[in-house]
């Protein structure tokens, strides 16, 4: 294991009903809240009960538009300047990963008066000062809930790209609010929690046998809840474990201690991707994470190898032999969950012709400075390949 240096400091309040505690936890603490949220919390009545806690709590609330998938500048712009203009005390996200992003870069920028543009693309100080935020959300799948990084969408360049942020003040984690998912973004979710994961498994370094246990026991565990999910959507047992095993990966960073720098390739390719077409990220993330794992591993099959035995199941002594049919293996998984396969089950009205995959994999290679893959590294016709793959099902 190597040196390390580790600290959350996000209050977390884990439990069915639990956003009904909003008000009790929050009272006295601030005067104006602005809440941010998806179009479905506020069609399934999610954001009605979250905005009456805030006010039982003692607070005015405002709001802004209805945040998208892949959450773009302008949302982030709406939302400093309603800040701003009601002198906002607190930022309270309710939703997935866009929305909890979007909620951390309005909270620096409607403090720092710094433009939100600049703590993403430009020179920025990195010292994140914010407006304190509450996360409330509604899908396990980036674990940013209890981070200090956002993703945020350029339209006009077609472009995502990452910050490092203020951590969120509080957290409340209510499985019962997953509940209200249609199975599909769930299993879109779970593919995020996975990729996640495989990020320090996979990146090589086989030294700490604790934290590569761990990240098996959450594969293992996100697998499970998956295939019960699949069967019963409303099972909250599976939604719960679901929802904090999301938080152990890129929230809490409780994988990557001791492990060294993060196997990225599947996110930065996905990103860019996302950023490009304005899909799903982790419905992405499905399509791609398999095309990678099938166009490395023979180049590093012990890798491989072991996610076959130990979580897989394959009992084969040959390494590379082992390492192909433990993938194989997984893509059937993942076909038995109706995962997404290819490009069109993101978005069917889209085409994801040659041309335009070439265009995403020139911004790969540019905004990773030539530099994708820790475990294997990729050149820019390693990308195009992948690309291309997830247009072909497996």
């Amino acid at each position: 294991m190597k040196d390390f240096e580790y600290w959350n400091p996000v209050e977390t309040v884990f439990g069915n009903g639990c956003i009904r505690q909003i008000g009790e936890k929050l009272s006295g603490k601030y005067k104006r809240y602005l809440l941010v949220s998806t179009r479905s919390s506020r069609k399934l009545g999610t954001y009605d009960k979250v905005k009456e806690q805030l006010q039982k709590a003692g607070g005015e609330v405002f709001e802004i538009s209805p945040v998208p998938t892949n959450p773009k500048m302008t949302n982030v712009y709406e939302g400093v300047h309603m800040a701003a203009e009601k002198q906002a005390d607190c930022v309270v996200a309710l939703g997935g990963g866009s929305v909890m992003d979007c909620s951390k870069i309005i909270a620096m920028s409607a403090k720092t008066g710094i433009d939100a543009r600049d703590y993403v693309w430009g020179d920025a100080d990195k010292d994140t000062q914010s407006i304190d935020t509450v996360m409330i959300p509604t899908i396990a799948a980036t674990g940013t809930e209890l981070n200090n990084t956002a993703v945020v969408v350029d339209r006009d360049k077609r472009e995502k790209f990452w910050c490092y942020t203020a951590f969120p003040k509080l957290c409340f984690m209510d499985p019962e609010l997953t509940a209200t998912l249609p199975e599909k973004m769930t299993i879109w979710g779970i593919m995020d929690v996975l990729s996640h994961t495989f990020e320090f498994y996979m990146n090589g370094d086989m030294d700490s046998e604790f934290q590569l246990q761990f990240s098996e026991g959450i594969i293992r565990t996100v697998m499970k809840c998956a295939e019960q999910l699949h069967e019963d959507p409303q099972n909250l047992l599976a939604r719960g474990e679901l929802l904090w095993s999301s938080t152990m990966t890129w929230g809490t960073g409780l994988t990557k201690i001791g492990r060294g720098e993060a196997e990225m390739s599947c996110h930065n390719i996905e990103e860019r991707f996302s950023g490009f077409f304005d899909t799903h990220h982790g419905g992405g993330l499905g399509v791609i994470t398999p095309r990678w794992m099938l166009h490395v591993y023979q180049k590093r099959p012990e890798i491989f190898a072991r996610f076959a035995r130990n979580v897989m199941g394959i009992q084969e002594e040959k390494t590379v032999e082992c390492a192909r049919l433990g993938i194989e293996k997984y893509c059937q998984w993942l076909k038995k969950i109706q995962a997404p396969s290819v490009y069109k089950d993101l978005n069917p009205e889209l085409e994801f012709d040659k041309g335009q995959l070439d265009l995403v994999a020139e911004k790969i290679w540019k905004v990773c400075g030539r530099k994708v893959g820790k475990l294997v590294p990729l050149q820019i016709g390693d990308i195009k390949s992948i690309l291309y793959a997830g247009n072909e099902s497996l």
